[in-house]
């Protein structure tokens, strides 16, 4: 699997507020983006119809040139690339993992969920009622290789959240089931939330139901206050840098 990732600062550029902007959405109709945001704009067409509109144009636009094109012969191993990259797919490796919540999610995170829940991944604990899944992507690497990023499903219980943060990085979150609010605005199916070191948040689900949402980082989140004093202190000491990419 690669461990390029697109560039989360330009994920919505000139985009109406809550929605990928067309650069994002003509990458993912090329099929030019990482295998991880690819699956996020999936989910998110599933969820908002404009953009469903706009890639289902682009497709016919698309369909139309392609033709009227010369065909041309496949580079020198691309079949290679396109088998690497199909046994970098999650395999099932045993009986499907029963949650009728996962149910209510788009198919393509419910089913990538599933396929890791069968093999073995868990959910995480992050805070009182809120947990999460790591997806099995690979992960943004930084200058010094270090792993950096996530790529997280994450379950969130009616009226909890994760404390009051701010990031290290660029955070973009879509919401699948749910809403939550972070003090700054509302978000509910099918829309993007966008995080950056200089938006300081706390993301808390409605009463009403359980919310999921799918967050890809890279970077790890800065806690605040009094929990931003230990989590740094178990930095400099060694220990865990973070609470595991609270959902945005």
């Amino acid at each position: 699997m690669t461990s390029e990732h697109t560039d989360l600062t330009a994920i919505t550029d000139d985009a109406p507020v809550r929605r990928f902007g067309e650069e994002v959405l003509m990458d993912y109709v090329t099929g030019t983006l990482d295998e991880a945001t690819a699956l996020m704009v999936a989910a998110h067409l599933d969820l908002c119809p404009a953009s469903r509109g706009i890639v289902d144009m682009m497709t016919e636009v698309g369909g139309t040139v392609l033709a009227d094109a010369q065909p041309v012969a496949l580079g020198a191993g691309a079949l290679e690339s396109v088998l690497a990259m199909l046994d970098d797919t999650p395999q099932e490796t045993g009986a499907q993992v029963h949650d009728p919540d996962l149910a209510l999610l788009p198919a393509e995170v419910r089913d990538r969920a599933q396929a890791q829940l069968a093999g073995n991944a868990k959910w995480s604990f992050v805070t009182p009622g809120v947990r999460a899944l790591d997806l099995g992507f690979a992960r943004p690497v930084a200058a010094d290789g270090a792993s950096v990023g996530e790529v997280k499903l994450y379950r969130i219980e009616p009226g909890k959240g994760v404390p009051t943060h701010t990031h290290k990085g660029q955070e973009v979150t879509l919401v699948l089931t749910g809403a939550f609010a972070d003090g700054h605005d509302r978000y509910g199916p099918g829309d993007i939330s966008v995080a950056s070191p200089d938006v300081t948040h706390r993301p808390v689900a409605e009463k009403d139901a359980v919310c999921f949402a799918l967050a890809i980082t890279d970077a790890p989140l800065q806690l605040t206050g009094a929990l931003g004093l230990v989590q740094r202190a178990l930095s400099v000491s060694g220990g865990a840098g973070g609470t595991g990419g609270a959902a945005h």
